[in-house]
């Protein structure tokens, strides 16, 4: 009995192969591509709430203030780690000149995070009754909102 063990093994482990294969390789061999709207949240909230050109327009334009800003806000200072790195590196720990630039980086965020809400009440504001009934039903889930409202970030090179 013990001697068939590692042939189970084998046999399980073989199964698990073809299947994990065949799951990588079933929707390009079947023709089923991604859906470019799962790409484009844009085109996603255009087809999701029927938005017309002026009003996909105008999202656009509020994401492109966003991107603009974080760009900005990000500046050269980097982000909340770079800052925490930079205390790192000192000889001694400063728990008050950290605590100091945490604090300037978050009042920073907070006037980005009124500007983002600002120019998002005014792309509403657009909208048909419906279409923002319908938009604010979908922005209860945190992941529609980042998707739409925060075009990624161009990535950067690990070497620098």
């Amino acid at each position: 009995m013990r001697s068939k063990l590692p042939w189970y093994l084998l046999a399980a482990s073989v199964a698990l192969n073809i299947f994990f294969v065949a799951g990588v390789f079933y929707p390009h061999t079947m023709g089923h591509r991604p859906d470019p709207q799962h790409l484009d949240p844009v085109a996603a909230a255009r087809d999701e709430f029927s938005l017309d050109a002026g009003q996909i327009r105008s999202l656009e334009a509020v994401r492109d203030r966003i991107a603009e800003r974080r760009n900005a806000n990000r500046g050269d200072r980097g982000g909340s780690r770079a800052v925490i790195l930079e205390a790192l590196k000192a000889p001694a720990f400063d728990r008050a000149a950290l605590a100091l630039a945490l604090e300037e980086r978050r009042s920073g965020s907070g006037d980005m995070i009124l500007d983002m809400a600002e120019d998002l009440h005014g792309f509403l504001a657009g909208l048909s009754a419906e279409q923002k009934a319908a938009f604010l039903e979908r922005a209860q889930d945190r992941d529609f909102l980042r998707s739409l409202l925060f075009p990624p970030r161009p990535r950067q090179g690990r070497g620098g």
